[in-house]
């Protein structure tokens, strides 16, 4: 019933990433303009998974595996460059280092059927930027930063991040880990969902912060 809904994520990050670009004035810095980047990489990777299996005959898990690698490892990155504290900035290279070694032993694990989700890799990921996302907001609510915070496009964007990510990891966790049968309505709507509300958090992001506050 709700299958065509995964058609539509794309233009929730289309939209999201239009909106960043009109706002790119407000983006002082190379940090700032590296999320609407980060946006634009997500529609291309919404599109050319959409296509992947008519272009190549294989499923797309090829195509969302290498966006996982990618976006984490940029999240992992950019949340450093807004930490403080050089323990929590060494904290955030260790967790990048775990993170592409787990998916390296992931990928070895599977290697001889690496066409399927990097179901561990994801946890890593996941887990380890909420983790960093605790970091930064304990050090955001122990400086003055705490008054503007929600002016910041970074919060915003993080906010996003974490509100995708934390639901649809035991969501995923559950279909692959206790054996419940997928059922593809049921998973298109719950991305949908999910994209929706993150790409919300983003626009709000461009449209609410300001400039001063988003270097």
């Amino acid at each position: 019933m709700f299958e065509f809904l995964r058609s539509y994520i794309v233009y929730l990050a289309l939209l999201s990433g239009i909106i960043g670009l009109f706002n790119l004035p407000k983006l002082p810095n190379n940090k700032a303009k590296f999320l609407v980047a980060l946006i634009w990489f997500s529609v291309l990777t919404e599109v050319v998974g959409y296509y992947f299996t008519e272009w190549t005959g294989y499923l797309n898990y090829y195509v969302y595996n290498c966006y996982m690698f990618i976006s984490f490892s940029a999240y992992i990155l950019l949340i450093r460059s807004y930490l403080t504290k050089i323990q929590n900035r060494n904290t955030a290279i260790l967790f990048l280092i775990l993170f592409i070694a787990s998916c390296f032993l992931n990928f070895l694990y599977f290697k001889d059927d690496v066409n399927q989700a990097f179901t561990y890799s994801f946890s890593a990921g996941v887990l380890l930027f909420m983790i960093l996302s605790c970091l930064y907001l304990v050090e955001i609510f122990n400086s003055k930063k705490i008054l503007n915070f929600k002016k910041s496009v970074f919060f915003w964007y993080l906010l996003g991040i974490l509100l995708f990510h934390v639901p649809f990891l035991p969501f995923m966790l559950a279909i692959n880990w206790f054996l419940i049968k997928q059922d593809d309505s049921i998973f298109s709507l719950v991305l949908f969902i999910l994209n929706f509300l993150a790409h919300s958090c983003f626009i709000i992001g461009f449209i609410w912060s300001e400039k001063r506050y988003n270097y």
